[in-house]
């Protein structure tokens, strides 16, 4: 993952928490990232705002990854698991907020 940036550390902590076979399928779909950038697609990835992504985990318990792409970098603003159907608006809030640290 040459591209891919994670915006702060506890993100990337929470992300390798889970068992092996989940951070398996996290990084690979991170790598997925990586190698297709914007032209990922659903059901992998879905616009949320402007300029805000959702990148889907399947697993066990559903996990979205927040993501934006930010000059030669993506970047990875929050990262949660998925209780409901609709994304958390704190969730978003905070990718929103941290989004602004990158322009």
């Amino acid at each position: 993952m040459k591209r891919v940036k994670f915006l702060r550390d506890d993100i990337k902590d929470f992300l390798l928490s889970f068992n092996d076979s989940t951070v398996s399928k996290i990084i690979s779909s991170l790598d997925l990232l990586d190698e297709l950038g914007e032209q990922i697609r659903p059901p992998k990835s879905k616009k949320i705002t402007k300029d805000i992504y959702e990148l889907r985990i399947l697993t066990n318990f559903p996990i979205r990854i927040l993501y934006t792409f930010h000059k030669e970098n993506i970047w990875i603003l929050s990262a949660f698991v998925k209780k409901s159907q609709k994304i958390p608006k704190n969730e978003l809030k905070t990718a929103i907020n941290r989004l602004g640290y990158l322009q």
